[in-house]
């Protein structure tokens, strides 16, 4: 989960953000496959990029607070969770075990700054383009640079987050990692997960998105 913290969402939208990871790590904790094998991490990025919650089961999430600061130095976020997927990769890669093609969700209310941003994009399309990672981006509110944000992936589209339905976004979320969760698709290598030609079939978005 890579989430933007930055100043303009303090209020309200930080508060549904909130209740919504709340609401994301009940779902999680209570459902027994997927509490073991779905692991979660969540980055924030303001002015700087933070590892907000480390790499973990989904059995040891814990609701946390989210504080709204700064820029949207999305930059750096992306960045730093794709470091994040890397090591995490390399340590299963070690140790000879298989893993599911890592997801990253980001969700924001702005435009990045313009710093680096373009070296990011390229650094996350590329892994999206090896299989390396599967691309959710949610952009919430009227100041989203949906130009920006539609350059985040080469496969698909960003979401607009209808209102504040964070906790609706999240239960979509849930449901969809317990799909995963559930199915067969893993391997131990990326090219190997790239030769896999099964599906899985994911809840519809009209929950939480307005589309």
């Amino acid at each position: 989960m890579l989430a933007d913290v930055s100043g303009s969402m303090q209020g309200a939208p930080i508060a549904a953000l909130e209740r919504g990871f709340a609401s994301f790590t009940h779902y999680l904790n209570n459902d027994v496959l997927a509490s073991k094998r779905v692991e979660v991490a969540v980055v924030t990025f303001g002015t700087v990029a933070t590892v907000l919650v480390p790499m973990q089961e989904a059995r040891g999430l814990q609701p946390t607070r989210f504080t709204a600061s700064g820029r949207t130095n999305m930059a750096a976020g992306i960045h730093l969770a794709l470091d994040i997927i890397e090591d995490r990769k390399a340590a299963y890669k070690a140790a000879g075990l298989q893993y599911y093609r890592p997801w990253i969700l980001l969700l924001t209310d702005g435009q990045a700054n313009h710093e680096g941003f373009d070296a990011a994009v390229a650094r996350l399309n590329a892994t999206e383009a090896a299989r390396g990672v599967t691309i959710f981006a949610v952009g919430a509110g009227p100041h989203v640079d949906w130009q920006q944000l539609s350059r985040l992936s080469i496969q698909r589209g960003p979401a607009p987050l209808d209102g504040l339905k964070y906790e609706e976004l999240f239960e979509w979320l849930s449901a969809s990692l317990s799909n995963v969760s559930n199915s067969t698709e893993f391997a131990r290598t990326d090219e190997a997960l790239a030769g896999m030609g099964q599906q899985i079939s994911l809840p519809p978005l009209s929950g939480w998105a307005s589309v």
